[in-house]
């Protein structure tokens, strides 16, 4: 059978390669957690960046989520056809929002993400369903500074600026360029290396002992213009160039001591920054974060009309080893004379966990809680995917986890709940001591413990495994895992939950089967507590 999964749009802006790398890098991070977790992605960013990046289903939509600036070069762009683009893109219109609702609501999406993309926002508010804004920018601030050349931006600005405010949950990733009242600020998110560097210098040809250094411009073509000065500075440092060389194939093509490489090339780019002696390229933000995590020399080329280099500029001095090349410097091919006391710099490794991790955790969580996510399992209780509580509960083929819990007291009497009369299954009947659902992510022993703290209030001694079992009925099927435990103290049950506690006896339990008073789970849980407490004092008399 299909295994049900969750399903999340992810609206990415395609404004160079960074922010889709940042959304891969959260995505992968989801999916570690969730291994059942599925994306329906809309951008422009090819496909391919997310073939190569991903590890976790997705379904692609090629879909024009933003304007953000049209570049001319990685360093250059146009202020006249990015007002052009936004007067075509601006306001959204009904037609363009129902059509994305639509698809997304028949995708079953719980979650819109979106990487600075204000049209996801929009899509999540038409289909009424919660949406997350990550970003360490959004495109109202970075316009203001061109107001002055164009007061056009005016209108967007204030446009996108409402847009963007309707976000239900935002998170930051450093660098902030602008600091907000958010739900999560994280550190840099980046993606992580797939290969061991060593092997990656291998494939390129280039020993240990001979510096690598990797030149950079995002997502954007650049043809360099001191190509003739890499190959006449010294023969043992090599030289790796991905992005500007469409047409060469994907291992690329060695020239004297410089590689030149296809934007997809055989190399994952994390692996080349991981594996390289230092990094030059602009200071854009999968960059700064990838080279963060590396620990490598960054010689960062700043965009001065672009507003967040600033921004950059200064986290890259504060927590990072790097020098500054001016673009010109760059363009020139004089940063070359400062090489070597690049190379000088150490590496510096970050001292905290990747954003993306962080930012997993509170996507999960929130899902978690907001829908009531639980695991579906097979038999013998590997996560095979997951749904909504309301999905799970109303699907008889859907195996899911849950502990329950059985009590003592020092008489050898077993406390029995009584069940709340809300309750869809066995209302008002009495039922095992402790019982429920193992939370998305939890352990069994931790969900056991939790439980005995939300129902009862109680924090006995440790209890001992005893046994598992699939128990079905009409509404639903559970794995389920039992617990034997001995308390005397006070109890404190949860009044929303149940309606009364009583010990019984062993005897009392017995002559009340069968008579409508215990729950239909609990009949079959007391047989086979009898048969493994039989067998539990057998082993103990061997």
């Amino acid at each position: 059978m299909m295994h049900p999964k969750v399903s999340i749009a992810y609206f990415i802006t395609s404004h160079g390669f960074g922010h889709a790398a940042r959304a891969s890098a959260v995505m992968n991070a989801i999916g570690e957690r969730w291994p059942f977790v599925h994306f329906e992605i809309f951008t422009q960013t090819p496909d391919w960046f997310f073939r190569d990046s991903l590890s976790v289903s997705y379904v692609y939509h090629f879909e024009k989520t933003d304007v953000g600036l049209v570049q001319t070069s990685p360093f250059c762009f146009d202020l006249n056809k990015t007002i052009d683009a936004l007067s075509t893109f601006l306001p959204f219109d009904d037609i363009r929002l129902s059509r994305l609702s639509d698809a997304v609501s028949r995708a079953h999406c719980l979650l819109v993400i979106s990487d600075i993309s204000p049209l996801g926002l929009a899509v999540a508010k038409k289909a009424k369903i919660h949406s997350v804004l990550i970003e360490n920018f959004t495109w109202d601030w970075i316009y203001e500074p061109y107001l002055t050349d164009d007061l056009r931006f005016e209108n967007y600005i204030d446009y996108l600026a409402g847009v963007f405010g309707q976000a239900d949950y935002r998170i930051q990733t450093d660098p902030v360029c602008r600091p907000q009242t958010n739900h999560l600020c994280a550190p840099p998110v980046a993606r992580t290396p797939k290969s061991k560097s060593s092997d990656i210098r291998l494939n390129l040809g280039i020993n240990d002992d001979q510096p690598l250094i990797l030149i950079t411009l995002g997502g954007i073509s650049e043809v360099l213009p001191f190509a003739d000065n890499l190959r006449a500075y010294r023969k043992d440092a090599y030289f790796a160039v991905p992005g500007a060389f469409p047409d060469l194939p994907m291992n690329g093509t060695k020239q004297e001591n410089v590689i030149l490489l296809p934007h997809r090339s055989a190399f994952y780019h994390p692996d080349l920054i991981a594996a390289s002696d230092a990094v030059v390229g602009k200071v854009g933000y999968s960059t700064l974060a990838e080279v963060y995590y590396a620990g490598a020399p960054f010689g960062y080329i700043p965009r001065s009309d672009f507003r967040e280099s600033g921004v950059f500029e200064t986290y890259i001095a504060k927590n990072m080893m790097g020098i500054r090349i001016s673009e010109p410097d760059f363009h020139s091919g004089i940063w070359l004379e400062r090489l070597p006391e690049l190379l000088a710099l150490p590496r510096k490794t970050a001292n905290e966990p990747n954003g993306a991790c962080v930012v997993a955790d509170y996507i999960c969580s929130l899902l978690a809680c907001e829908k009531e996510i639980i695991e579906v399992v097979d038999s013998d209780g590997h996560v095979v995917g997951g749904a909504p509580r309301e999905c799970v509960h109303n699907n008889n083929q859907l195996l899911h986890r849950v502990v329950h819990v059985l009590i003592f007291d020092g008489a050898n009497r077993l406390l029995l709940q009584k069940r709340s009369q809300s309750k869809t299954v066995a209302p008002g009947r009495w039922d095992t001591s402790v019982g429920g659902h193992v939370d998305c992510g939890e352990a069994i022993e931790k969900a056991m413990l939790r439980e005995m703290t939300e129902e009862l209030g109680i924090h006995p001694e440790p209890p001992r495994y005893a046994y598992q079992y699939i128990h079905s009925n009409n509404v639903e099927s559970e794995l389920v895992f039992t617990y034997v435990c001995f308390y005397d103290g006070p109890i404190h049950f949860n009044p929303d939950e149940i309606d009364a506690v009583k010990f019984w006896t062993l005897a009392e339990i017995e002559a009340a089967i069968g008579q409508g008073a215990l729950s239909d789970n609990f009949e079959e849980e007391f047989q086979r507590y009898r048969t493994w407490a039989a067998g539990a004092v057998e082993e103990m008399e061997l």
